[in-house]
C-alpha cells in the first residue's frame, strides 16, 4: 500500500515537472527569456511556486530539461540510424541530426537560451546521451582504419562537439538566418580530415 502511494506521488511529481517544462516553452514562444518569471511559469502550468521548486532549482534549469529529452531522442532514434551507416557516414549523419535538433526540433528562442557560457550541460559526463553515441561512431571509424588512432575516441568526440557547438552558437548570433544543417554539412567533413590517417 505504501509503495503504491509512493509510486502515485512520483508519477504526480513527474507530471508536474512536464507541465512546468511545457508551460515555460509556451511562454518562451511569446516573450524573451529574461522577461519570463517563475510566477509566469507556475501560473501557466497551474501549479504552486512550491511545486516548481520541488521540480527545478531555477527558471534556467527548466529549459535545461531539454538535454534529457535530446539525449533520449538520440538514444532512441539517432543511434539505431547511425548503426546502419558506414562509420564516417554515421559521424556525418550524427551531426546533421544534431543540427536539425537544434534548428528544427527546438525553437530558436530555446536554442539561444541554451547556448550560453554558464551552461553546465555542455560538459556533462556519463554513459548515456548523445556524446557516447558519437564516441562509438568514432571508435568504429578508428577500428576500420578510416580515422587515425593517435587520439582516443572521446577526445576526438570532444573536439568535434566543441566545433559543432561553435557553429550552432554562430547560427544563434545570426538569429537563424542561414540553414544550420547545410553549414554543419560543410564544416564537419573538413574537420574530420584532421583525423584521417597519414
Amino acid at each position: 500500500m505504501e509503495e503504491k502511494r509512493l509510486n502515485k506521488r512520483q508519477l504526480q511529481a513527474e507530471q508536474t515537472k512536464i507541465s512546468i517544462f511545457h508551460a515555460a516553452l509556451e511562454l518562451l514562444e511569446q516573450t524573451d527569456f529574461e522577461s519570463i518569471t517563475v510566477r509566469d511559469i507556475v501560473r501557466k502550468a497551474g501549479v504552486s511556486v512550491g511545486s516548481f521548486y520541488n521540480a527545478y532549482s531555477s527558471k534556467l534549469e527548466v529549459f535545461y530539461q531539454t538535454y534529457e529529452i535530446a539525449d533520449d531522442y538520440f538514444e532512441r532514434e539517432v543511434g539505431p540510424m547511425l548503426a546502419q551507416k558506414d562509420p564516417i557516414g554515421g559521424i556525418l549523419l550524427f551531426f546533421e541530426e544534431y543540427a536539425r535538433y537544434n534548428s528544427v526540433r527546438t525553437p530558436i528562442a530555446l536554442t539561444r537560451v541554451l547556448y550560453n557560457p554558464d551552461n553546465p550541460y555542455f560538459h556533462r559526463a556519463g554513459s548515456r546521451g548523445m556524446v557516447p553515441i558519437l564516441t562509438e561512431q568514432i571508435r568504429r571509424a578508428m577500428d576500420c582504419g578510416a580515422l587515425t588512432t593517435t587520439r582516443k575516441p572521446d577526445a576526438v568526440a570532444e573536439y568535434l562537439m566543441i566545433c559543432a557547438r561553435g557553429i550552432v552558437y554562430d547560427w544563434c548570433l545570426a538569429k537563424g538566418r542561414y540553414d544550420l544543417t547545410e553549414r554543419i554539412r560543410e564544416y564537419i567533413p573538413y574537420l574530420l580530415r584532421a583525423f584521417e590517417p597519414s
